[in-house]
């Protein structure tokens, strides 16, 4: 079995963001305000994998999926620079999702990209439990707690809608670009909620998606109308699963066995 851990043993500990040794507290990945937080359930994305559905699920939760692994100050400096943008643009693709009226197959979007991708980045380094300063750590956090930088070179910033109501975020994963092929081994973060999931990559393309790092350059409160595809639905489990149908191929370490899927007590599926 693979234990899924979202805290450390010690409430004082090494803070992923600034990586100082401080009184830790707890983070709601996803963002709360972007998302209803309730009682879930979770189970790990390598016992999905494996088709192991009949185990007694890991553990539940009764407010949402966080991870007790940044300081208090950065916890609010998340919240109050960056979080209501990412919010605001959940909230506001949820309501064409439910708007019930035909909408064309793609729409455009005014956001301000660059706050939208300090903030997942954000909680993106918030959901590891291990103490870790991998490159993308390191170049993923001098990012967020600067808002003069402009996004990396090497990371990629991918999304589309996700009309489900299983939240999931894996840490560390690798598969190869394009799918289906082995040759180019790219390194990927996911973070997938309703109703927008958005994939990090050290490529600078998959699978045909679009990309808020398109808009790396962009001025920190510069607003600009990015495309969302409405008719661009994937299965609840791509693309991390892997299938016989375009030979994807998924491995990762220790943050990836980590990794759970959540979802509504509610839901039965």
């Amino acid at each position: 079995m693979h234990y899924a851990k979202s805290k450390r043993g010690e409430k004082k500990s090494i803070c992923n963001l600034c990586r100082e040794e401080k009184a830790l507290s707890w983070d709601h990945v996803p963002p709360k305000g972007g998302i209803d937080i309730g009682p879930v359930e979770m189970e790990t994305v390598f016992e999905i994998m494996a088709g192991d559905r009949e185990r007694p699920k890991l553990r539940e939760s009764q407010n949402g999926v966080k991870y007790r692994t940044i300081c208090c100050e950065c916890n609010s400096y998340l919240g109050l620079e960056y979080d209501p943008v990412i919010n605001d643009f959940a909230t506001s693709v949820g309501r064409y999702l439910k708007s019930g009226i035909a909408l064309p197959e793609q729409i455009s979007h005014k956001v301000k990209p660059q706050r939208l991708m300090k903030a997942l980045l954000g909680h993106v380094i918030a959901a590891k439990v291990e103490i870790e300063d991998t490159v993308f750590d390191r170049t993923a956090r001098e990012y967020v707690l600067d808002p003069s930088t402009p996004l990396p070179e090497d990371i990629h910033i991918f999304y589309w809608v996700y009309p489900y109501a299983t939240s999931v975020t894996i840490r560390d994963f690798g598969m190869f670009v394009p799918r289906g092929t082995f040759e180019k081994p790219a390194v990927f973060q996911l973070l997938k909620y309703y109703p927008v999931a958005y994939l990090c990559s050290t490529q600078p393309a998959y699978a045909g998606l679009p990309a808020l790092s398109w808009y790396r350059d962009a001025g920190l409160d510069t607003e600009i109308e990015i495309p969302i595809d409405l008719k661009r639905v994937a299965d609840p489990y791509w693309p991390e699963a892997p299938n016989d149908e375009d030979n994807n191929v998924f491995f990762g370490g220790q943050s990836a066995a980590a990794a759970v899927h959540a979802r509504p007590r509610s839901i039965k599926t």
